[in-house]
């Protein structure tokens, strides 16, 4: 045998111990023992180790890594929040099905909803996720999902979740709840957020900006049914990337208590500064939504959201004078990052037509809107950094 053909087929290499950090199996696919575990294995349902695209050990890992922390039965791992979104969304709906969801969503499921599912002739109708009688817009009709954040983005707008379950089992809807703002260690462990619960891990699992992914977490009936239209449309997660996010999960509940001390900090300085409008965070003792909040939150988070006086030209002024925050567009990571909501995360609200937002009902970001996103530097030098910049406008 030639050593071209040996170099293929040299086996893995063993261990003696378990090792103390899950391997990466970065490969595409799998050497079955035989013709018949071959022919068995096409037919499971997310098979681990048969073809990467379906299911690889390294992801299996980060999925019950998730499950154990969402407290559910399954998870499922994407390569981004967007795609755990519109596979979700794809495998439940059908044409002719009436969605209810919340009027406060980032701006990429907005045109999500609002554009690309009414195209596949989904009806889509939008309610106050703070007020649940408004819930009773579908009339007579039934609805098959009923979509909400946990905290709006970037509005921080708490949810009316008691109400808004009761109303799903009421009339036989799934709930499907965004919890990227509300991830665990920040919420109560023992609240369900909806039967199916969405996460952007690019945001505060991955915590270190480093790499995309996302995430839905519910009961095995339900991941059976997203699994087949994930390994369908080829929404597999890369092997590296997963093992980067299931390292980020394992420092999630000391990072998010920092966070959220000092954004808690810093939030009440915010407000003591006469360029400061308004400043919305959920420990606040001002915040509109804590008696809804209360349910279901720990911790207030990294996020701050604040209205600047001045208009977008005293925004834009402000965020080039930050020195510890910088000009970023993501949130939850460990590295503080400031950013102009209307102009950046949701400036894809622009691009759709203004009267359909208008007669959607869509709320869209003040134009004064900054969301801070707090890291985990030096509480007193990011809140000195902000007030510094503030003093200059």
């Amino acid at each position: 045998m030639k050593d071209s053909t040996r170099l293929m087929n040299v086996p893995p290499v063993g261990h003696e111990y378990e090792p103390l950090v899950q391997p990466i199996y970065q490969t595409s696919l799998f050497r079955m023992p035989d013709y018949s575990t071959a022919v068995a294995t096409e037919h499971r349902v997310h098979p681990g180790s048969y073809y990467t695209r379906w299911g690889n050990p390294t992801v299996s890992y980060l999925e019950n890594q998730l499950s154990l922390l969402m407290r559910t039965e399954r998870s499922l791992v994407f390569p981004s929040g967007m795609s755990a979104i519109t596979t979700t969304l794809f495998a439940l709906l059908t044409p002719g099905d009436l969605v209810l969801a919340a009027d406060t969503l980032y701006g990429d499921t907005t045109r999500f909803f609002l554009e690309d599912l009414r195209k596949w002739g989904v009806r889509v109708e939008l309610f106050d996720p703070a007020d649940a009688s408004t819930l009773q817009c579908c009339g007579e009709s039934r609805p098959a999902l009923v979509y909400y954040e946990a905290l709006s983005n970037p509005n921080l707008k708490g949810i009316d979740l008691d109400g808004i379950q009761a109303f799903c089992r009421d009339v036989g809807a799934l709930s499907v709840c965004d919890g990227t703002f509300v991830p665990p260690f920040m919420r109560k462990p023992d609240v369900a957020l909806a039967d199916i619960v969405i996460m952007s891990l690019t945001k505060y699992a991955g915590g270190h900006y480093s790499v995309f992914g996302g995430s839905i977490s519910c009961n095995a009936a339900l991941q059976e049914r997203i699994w087949h239209t994930q390994s369908l449309y080829g929404a597999a997660i890369d092997p590296t990337a997963a093992w980067n996010l299931s390292q980020g999960l394992k420092t999630l509940e000391l990072r998010l208590e920092r966070q959220s001390r000092s954004a808690l900090q810093v939030a009440r300085q915010l407000q003591e500064h006469a360029a400061i409008e308004q400043v919305i965070y959920p420990m606040l003792d001002d915040y509109a939504y804590r008696h809804l909040t209360s349910r279901y939150l720990d911790h207030g988070g990294a996020v701050v959201s604040f209205v600047v006086k001045g208009g977008p030209t005293v925004v834009a002024q402000l965020l080039e004078r930050t020195r510890v925050a910088g000009l970023s567009v993501s949130l939850g990571g460990i590295h503080t990052c400031i950013e102009h909501a209307e102009a950046m995360s949701h400036s894809m609200l622009k691009a759709m037509d203004e009267n359909l937002l208008d007669t959607s009902g869509s709320e869209k970001p003040d134009q004064s809107l900054i969301r801070l996103s707090v890291g985990i530097e030096d509480a007193h030098d990011l809140a000195m950094d902000l007030m510094t910049a503030l003093d200059s406008l």
